[in-house]
């Protein structure tokens, strides 16, 4: 998944690596996200359902524009998950979280 950011021109490719996610800033001033497609649909699930509820001022989100930033993220996995919107999905879920490692970092 790549997410557009600004960034200082002229800045070197920067990475940053937790986990299975991952994060460049690339020479153009865009940023880069890779992770595991479980953790996709987990992250997919959380804004999703907090979106729906009404709670996405819970995740403590300050502004509107932050709010705008995830669920553009979240409007983005949309497609990559083939059991959105069938019967399917709420299966695909619980197996994407039984892959993603629930340790705290």
């Amino acid at each position: 998944m790549r997410v557009a950011a600004s960034a200082p021109p002229g800045r070197d490719a920067q990475a940053c690596d937790h986990r299975h996610v991952e994060a460049r800033r690339e020479p153009d001033g865009g940023v880069t996200l890779r992770m595991a497609y479980a953790e996709a649909v987990v992250l997919h699930e959380v804004v999703a359902f907090s979106e729906w509820s009404n709670e996405l001022t819970g995740i403590e989100l300050r502004e509107p524009v932050e709010r705008k930033v995830v669920s553009d993220v979240q409007q983005s996995l949309a497609p990559l998950i083939p059991e959105l919107g069938t019967g399917e999905y709420g299966t695909a879920v619980r197996r994407a979280q039984s892959q993603v490692d629930p340790t705290p970092f």
